[in-house]
């Protein structure tokens, strides 16, 4: 037999209202006629007898993960805390992450992602001030294109440390926010950086030619940051023959990670080199997964990310190098 189209708490009401005018038998045979289930009108008829309301009673539904002595714990392990990590606190209780996630917002709590930020010193702040003044002013207007290189190391395991690989594979990459991304150089090196020489040798030509193939109109801005090799006496000698425009060094303001978009271009890489806790056991292995995987680097993110390098340098200008954290 069909379902009756009536919701149920409707036909509840009905029945009743007819067990006050019929019998039993006679409310049963009437509603039959109707197609509603024989089931379903003696299970409401009992629900009559029994004197149960129309309305259903709320339920209790599923019980909570952590019941309230457990929550409590929670907050107190978790309240102004500093240090503490949603996955060890999930192994302390015994559930997963995702739910000292929820019961962590249940409580009414903030979760913060705790950030190394740069020391400064007031020479360095004053000259940040100026630094980017003078640099959005002068040197990077809307209308002129950035381009920006800069190395990162990689090791075996993703240890940061040096000392704990045997060689470190360095990328040296241009980027720039609308063209792309240039081929990058890729080497081995034991020391902690690169040395003047070889970003001469290796690097900058292939700089060169990503700016002769983009910016034949010199409608650019070369900015470096403040490493000994990118401001060495043989890299400005050997970017003045090339006609290379660049950010003067005394104009360059030092310590802004957050301000130039390749430094997290470099975080994005390196996540998706080691994703799922990814090792090398080989050179040419990890020189290979970093090839592999910068193809896969979202070049839309990389053009937003640079969009926004005025916009920084202005809010660094007028709020100081803190505020774009």
């Amino acid at each position: 037999m069909s379902s009756h189209p009536l919701k149920q708490i409707d036909l509840r009401q009905r029945i009743y209202d007819l067990l006050g005018q019929m019998n039993k038998c006679e409310v049963v045979k009437y509603l039959q006629k109707e197609g509603i289930a024989r089931s379903t009108i003696y299970s409401i008829i009992k629900r009559c007898e029994n004197g149960i309301s129309i309305q259903e009673k709320p339920g209790k539904g599923r019980p909570p993960t952590l019941n309230q002595k457990k929550q409590l714990k929670l907050r107190n392990l978790v309240e102004n805390r500093i240090g503490v990590s949603r996955r060890q606190l999930a192994r302390k209780f015994l559930v997963s992450r995702y739910c000292i996630m929820r019961n962590i917002k249940k409580l009414g709590l903030k979760y913060y992602k705790r950030q190394e930020t740069p020391k400064y010193n007031q020479k360095q702040l004053d000259q940040m001030t100026w630094g980017c003044r003078k640099l959005r002013r002068n040197f990077i207007d809307s209308k002129k294109f950035i381009v920006m290189d800069d190395e990162k190391y990689f090791t075996l395991s993703g240890d940061n440390m040096p000392g704990n690989a045997g060689f470190i594979p360095q990328i040296q990459q241009t980027l720039h926010g609308i063209k792309g991304i240039s081929v990058p150089y890729i080497g081995t090196t034991h020391g902690p950086a690169i040395d003047s020489n070889l970003y001469v040798q290796q690097c900058l030509p292939k700089l060169l030619a990503f700016i002769r193939r983009y910016h034949a109109d010199n409608n650019y801005i070369f900015w470096p940051d403040l490493a000994s090799s990118h401001y060495a006496k043989t890299t400005i000698t050997w970017l003045n023959q090339q006609n290379i425009h660049f950010v003067p060094k005394q104009v360059n303001p030092p310590n802004l990670p957050k301000a130039r978009p390749i430094e997290d271009f470099w975080s994005i890489l390196a996540d998706k080199v080691y994703h799922g806790g990814w090792l090398a056991t080989t050179e040419q292995q990890l020189i290979n997964r970093i090839k592999q995987q910068l193809k896969k680097v979202d070049l839309k993110i990389v053009q937003t990310m640079m969009l926004e390098v005025r916009k920084k340098l202005r809010k660094i200008e007028q709020k100081g190098p803190l505020s774009i954290l």
